[in-house]
């Protein structure tokens, strides 16, 4: 039986550690995307971060006997059989960044930024096309964990990224967002 490799991706703020180790603690298995950029030799260190070689995370595969979480805002770049994606609204994933050790203003902006357009769809749609995929609103409202447990084990029966994208969030079409460009 194959076991289920299973992004979970979104703008940094937007829950994915705090999911994933809810996860972990529920038995999955979860791995991040640093350590496998580090076991496929694609992080690298510049003079002020560590950087990842999107073009050689596929080279990475799961060797294990259960199903995987890729925890991290990279981790659709790997092969992955199904994505979750969080999402935040702009304004208050801004005030989620500010509390970020390391997050100045320019990173705070260019991660609201990512998250206004939508930036994680782009990359979806030209990496993983037929891909299932679900999308989560945390901005309000912890993730159910049952949901994500029925999507990990049946994400056949989700639609595809080409077929969510146009009911994906849209940020810019929503009300007050100019209060939060």
């Amino acid at each position: 039986m194959h076991q289920n490799v299973v992004a979970l991706t979104g703008s940094p703020g937007t829950g994915k550690s705090t999911l994933a180790s809810r996860l972990k603690q529920h038995g999955m298995n979860v791995i991040t995307v640093e350590e496998i950029a580090n076991g496929v030799d694609a992080l690298s260190q510049s003079d002020t971060a560590l950087e990842v070689e999107t073009s050689i995370l596929p080279n990475w595969t799961w060797d294990g006997t259960d199903d995987c979480i890729i925890d991290g805002h990279l981790s659709h770049h790997c092969s992955v059989d199904a994505i979750i994606v969080l999402r935040c609204h702009p304004s208050e994933l801004r005030q989620r960044l500010k509390q970020r050790e390391g997050y100045g203003y320019d990173k705070i902006e260019s991660n609201v930024e990512w998250e206004l357009l939508s930036g994680v769809w782009s990359d979806l749609i030209a990496l993983h096309p037929q891909t299932k995929v679900m999308e989560l609103d945390t901005t309000n409202e912890q993730v159910s964990l049952e949901s994500i447990l029925e999507f990990i084990s049946n994400h056949h029966a989700w639609k595809s990224v080409h077929d969510s994208i146009a009911d994906s969030i849209d940020w810019i079409g929503v009300g007050n967002v100019a209060e939060s460009i």
